[in-house]
């Protein structure tokens, strides 16, 4: 079925939507694709792309990409979660400038100018920032991963200024985190709650202090996450997330007390989770340029909500030419479907609206 109107496209069909004018050196074989992805959270009909120097936004619910004149090109970085954006008029746009002591572009006017801020003071060559996220309550509250480098840093004034975070029980080992804010329902209470997640080690890890503890729910010990990318799902209460190498095996775990406890409900996924309060999705994928259906391809899964039942995870069939999974995959609705726009790895932009 095809829709019109201003979410226009294909139901339940993924569609590449990778823009016509980007640089095929992106998209070709041994390329990383076009970047991180990510929804304005007010202005729903607003995406950004992008991470090589370069931003590309949609005001389409995904569906046409036009270039940001950003003036200057916010430098190259490695690929993590690296843009970063609020809902403001117009836009705040956070992307991370790779390496040095300083590691954040940003704009206030929708990526149009940028400036250079983000010090992290006494550290000069750390590692670029990798996995930016913004607290939904407050928006000069961030946090983000090191890229290839263990540790967490946190910003509380909009990214002017950082600092890296300490805390006990922090799990040994792991690199590359991703980090996410657990929504409590509260600000108080969401600004200390975060989920982490690492690479090549270490363990999921969840505080509700800051930072200033942290523990490892028994079920999901030792989870990590693929090379590049990872993600956090939650639908009220519910989290979802999905790993590799943890003592109950790679998968999709799911938790219904805000990351308390877990319960594995399906050997497939270990990249990226996705959905919404109809439909949960895992798909497989990493940061890897020329990969694709000869190592098994993208792995789309999916079961209906709450998920929990192993049997309901069905396995999709893709277009032909999607043959890796994605970086990252921004989720929004027009008011009548959700839609998803995945950045996949070296295979474009392919968009899904949810039937």
């Amino acid at each position: 079925m095809t829709i019109s109107g201003p979410s226009s496209g294909q139901v339940g069909v993924w569609e590449e939507v990778t823009p016509p004018d980007v640089d095929p050196a992106l998209i070709n074989n041994g390329a990383f694709g076009l970047g991180s992805i990510v929804v304005d959270p007010v202005h729903r009909t607003d995406m950004y792309v992008g991470g090589y120097g370069y931003l590309f936004k949609s005001t389409d619910y995904g569906m046409s990409w036009k270039v940001v004149p950003s003036q200057p090109n916010p430098g190259s970085q490695a690929l993590g979660h690296v843009v970063a954006v609020v809902g403001t008029t117009p836009a705040t746009v956070w992307v991370s400038n790779g390496f040095g002591d300083q590691h954040i572009y940003k704009s206030t006017d929708g990526g149009l100018t940028f400036r250079l801020t983000g010090t992290v003071p006494g550290h000069s060559g750390l590692a670029g920032f990798y996995s930016i996220v913004v607290d939904p309550y407050n928006s000069n509250h961030l946090l983000s991963g090191l890229h290839e480098t263990d540790g967490l840093v946190e910003s509380i004034d909009g990214g002017e200024t950082w600092q890296l975070l300490g805390g006990s029980h922090w799990p040994s080992g792991g690199k590359s985190w991703f980090v996410f804010f657990v929504d409590t329902g509260n600000a108080a209470t969401t600004s200390e709650t975060w989920f982490a997640i690492a690479q090549d080690g270490g363990s999921a890890v969840m505080t509700r202090n800051g930072g200033g503890t942290w523990e490892i729910p028994g079920d999901i010990e030792g989870l990590q996450h693929p090379h590049g990318n990872s993600s956090l799902l939650q639908i009220d209460n519910t989290l979802f997330v999905t790993g590799i190498n943890g003592v109950n095996g790679s998968g999709t775990y799911r938790s219904t007390d805000l990351g308390l406890n877990w319960k594995k409900v399906s050997n497939a996924g270990g990249g990226v989770v996705f959905g919404s309060s109809k439909n949960v999705y895992s798909m497989w994928g990493w940061a890897c340029g020329g990969c694709g259906l000869n190592e098994g391809g993208p792995q789309l899964n999916s079961a209906l909500m709450p998920g929990d039942i192993w049997k309901s995870w069905i396995a999709a069939e893709l277009p032909a030419r999607l043959v890796w999974g994605p970086n990252s995959v921004a989720t929004t609705s027009d008011g009548t479907h959700t839609i998803y726009v995945g950045s996949m790895w070296a295979t474009g932009l392919w968009r899904y609206v949810e039937p």
